[in-house]
């Protein structure tokens, strides 16, 4: 499972690693770029589920505390159990797809 997590983790640094690179939150403030953000929101939103997917055999409550936030139900993904590898695809979500609310998953650490 190690080099599995590990993989998962390269995976997450690159899709944090994008979202300050491309700044959403400087692209919603121009109604003419609307077009471009939905697609990296998207993108963002898309990487959560699938690492959610991937975490979720060692890491079960933090990958359905993010399938909740996702508002990503078994029934979206035509399945009545566990996910597999093969749901961790790229674009199974549809798009227009509405999330929750968000909220922490973890505890913060304070120093």
């Amino acid at each position: 499972f190690s080099q599995a997590l590990r993989e998962v983790h390269v995976f997450a640094t690159s899709s944090d690693m994008f979202i300050e690179s491309v700044k959403p939150w400087i692209l919603a403030k121009d109604p003419k770029r609307l077009g471009h953000l939905w697609e990296i929101l998207y993108q963002l939103v898309e990487s959560l589920r699938i690492i959610a997917i991937l975490i979720s055999p060692v890491l079960p409550k933090a990958a359905h505390g993010i399938f909740d936030q996702l508002n990503w139900k078994m029934e979206l993904s035509g399945k009545e159990e566990r996910f597999s590898l093969a749901d961790a695809q790229w674009g199974k979500l549809p798009d227009g797809h509405v999330v929750g609310k968000p909220v922490p998953l973890f505890p913060r650490i304070e120093k």
